[in-house]
C-alpha cells in the first residue's frame, strides 16, 4: 500500500498550522493550544477526576505535542492524534497515583452526572447529585486504568468504538471486549460501595 493512503485527509487551516508550529512559530502555538486545550482538558477531567490533575495532564499532554508536531505524519486526524497522547499522559498519572485497576461506567451514571442544581437553588438535589458524583469517582478509583479510560472516553465523552480503538491504539474487538467487562466492574463495584455507605456503622 502507498504511503499516501496511510494518511488521513486534513483541512488547509490545520496543515498550515501545523507547519508554522514546526518553524517554531510563537503565535501557532498559542493558536493550537486556543484551538485544542479546552478538548484536552475535558477528556483528562473525566478519566482523572479532578481540576488539579487535568490542568497537569493538559500542560504535559500540549509539551508532548510540541514536542511530536515534527514526527507528526498525518496517519490520523490531528484531534485524534493530541487524543491519543491525552491519554497515555493520564495513564501514566494515574500509574503514579496508585496501581488499582479501573473499569467503566454504565450509561445511566454518566447520565446523571451533570450537576446545573446548586446549593442555593435546590439543595436536596445538589446533595445528591454531589454524593453521586463522589460514588462514581470513588468506584472508578477502586478500579483499573485502560478499561476505565475506555469507558469514560465511550459513556461520558461519546466517542464511538472505533474512535477509541485509534485512540487507545488497539483492535476494535479489544475495545468492546473492555467496554462489555468494565460496565459489569463498575456495577459490581459501585453496588458494593453504596451498600457499604447505607451500612450504619457498629459501634464496639
Amino acid at each position: 500500500m502507498a504511503e499516501s493512503a496511510l494518511v488521513a485527509p486534513q483541512d488547509e487551516e490545520t496543515l498550515q498550522l501545523l507547519e508554522r508550529c514546526r518553524m517554531q512559530d510563537a503565535d501557532a502555538y498559542r493558536e493550537l493550544y486556543t484551538r485544542y486545550n479546552r478538548r484536552v482538558f475535558n477528556t483528562a477531567y473525566r478519566i482523572l477526576g479532578e481540576e488539579a490533575s487535568a490542568e497537569d495532564a493538559l500542560q504535559e499532554t500540549m509539551l508532548n505535542v510540541y514536542r511530536g508536531i515534527a514526527r507528526f505524519r498525518g496517519e490520523s486526524q490531528v484531534s485524534t492524534w493530541i487524543s491519543r497522547i491525552t491519554v497515555n499522559v493520564c495513564l501514566g498519572i494515574l500509574r503514579k497515583a496508585r496501581s488499582r485497576p479501573t473499569e467503566e461506567l454504565d450509561e445511566e451514571f454518566a447520565r446523571d452526572l451533570p450537576a446545573d442544581s446548586s446549593p442555593e437553588s435546590d439543595p436536596l438535589q445538589y446533595t445528591q447529585r454531589s454524593e453521586l458524583r463522589s460514588a462514581i469517582e470513588e468506584t472508578f478509583q477502586r478500579m483499573a486504568g485502560k478499561q476505565a479510560v475506555v469507558v469514560r472516553l465511550h459513556d461520558m465523552e461519546g466517542h464511538t468504538i472505533e474512535e477509541i480503538a485509534e485512540i487507545v491504539q488497539c483492535p476494535v474487538g479489544t475495545v468492546k471486549s473492555r467496554l462489555f467487562y468494565g460496565r459489569q466492574e463498575f456495577k459490581s463495584v459501585y453496588a458494593a460501595l453504596m451498600a457499604k455507605r447505607r451500612t450504619p456503622a457498629t459501634i464496639h
